[in-house]
């Protein structure tokens, strides 16, 4: 399985800190209930509980005996979605066989991490969060002089597809393709003319991406809306500017970073209850179209 990098930041979120033996489940039991660890002892009377793993952030862990002090080193890795791996550099007591690997291989469930010794499996609870270093937000980096220099992004660029519905399916289509289908609607009756202009509103869409470091959307003012319209759209903050015939719905700022281009998009999104940045990279797609708006459209530079 290829994991990305939102599965292993969420990996490593979940297992670095320190996790303590919780319960344990007997595999030949009929009712395969869970056993606390204070309830499974060893001949000397010591209990489960005594077992813990600490994962850190540079994939190294320890596992403790707490209750004779020792410890012994090791690593981990992620493998799964909600699969983890560790290696021990010093096993305790386990030759290398089926059951030693078994032993090593960690899954999330139900908010433990889960290992098995043989037939039984045994289920780890966090105690306690361990410490993971937070990249900076690419809208917290300042750019430098020779980045704020990076300017070949800039110009206009015209939407050439966006997203919309054509013969039943949601696809990237053209103008034209857009068109036909709002044609073909409109002599059956089933769009208004209200409903086809808004069909075509991403094709009338330019964007200015300035060497001021903001990003402008410019689209066509619908037909006969009045000059005291506009007035009070700009009043009340509805829309940014107006000129030439299309006002500005929005600015966002962009920057060049770490070797890319990346603008801010406002959105707030969060990802297993974590804020995610909301700037976001500015590619382009395999024709060499811009991609902005979400993904939602494709833009080419005019000329």
């Amino acid at each position: 399985m290829e994991l990305d990098k939102d599965d292993l930041q969420r990996g490593l979120k979940y297992i670095v800190g320190t996790w303590q033996v919780d319960f344990l489940v007997n595999a030949f039991s009929n009712d395969l209930a869970h056993i606390p660890a204070t309830e499974w002892k060893s001949e000397d009377g010591t209990d489960f509980t005594a077992i813990n793993f600490e994962f850190f952030e540079d994939h190294t862990m320890v596992m403790k005996d707490t209750s004779k002090g020792k410890e012994v080193q090791g690593t981990w890795e992620q493998t799964g979605w909600s699969d983890f791996h560790y290696t021990l550099n010093d096993f305790i007591d386990i030759p290398d066989s089926t059951f030693k690997q078994n032993a090593e291989k960690l899954s999330m469930q139900d908010g433990n991490l889960v290992f098995s010794i043989g037939f039984i499996a045994v289920s780890m609870k966090k105690i306690a969060e361990g410490t993971i270093t937070k990249e900076p937000d690419i809208g917290d980096i300042e750019m430098t002089d020779a980045e704020h220099e990076m300017l070949e992004i800039t110009g206009r660029y015209r939407t050439v597809r966006a997203f919309g519905f054509v013969d039943g399916k949601m696809d990237l289509f053209t103008k034209e393709e857009v068109k036909a289908e709002n044609d073909k609607k409109l002599a059956a009756g089933e769009i208004d003319e209200h409903e086809a202009q808004q069909a075509m509103m991403a094709f009338e869409t330019v964007a200015e991406i300035g060497d001021d470091h903001k990003i402008s959307y410019w689209t066509k003012v619908p037909e006969g809306t009045s000059e005291e319209t506009i007035k009070e759209a700009i009043e009340a903050g509805e829309i940014e500017e107006y000129r030439d015939g299309m006002f500005c719905s929005k600015k966002q700022p962009w920057k060049y970073v770490k070797g890319k281009y990346y603008y801010d998009t406002g959105e707030h999104v969060e990802l297993f209850g974590e804020v995610q940045s909301p700037w976001a990279e500015i590619t382009y797609d395999e024709d060499g179209l811009l991609i902005l708006m979400g993904g939602m459209c494709r833009m080419k530079k005019e000329e």
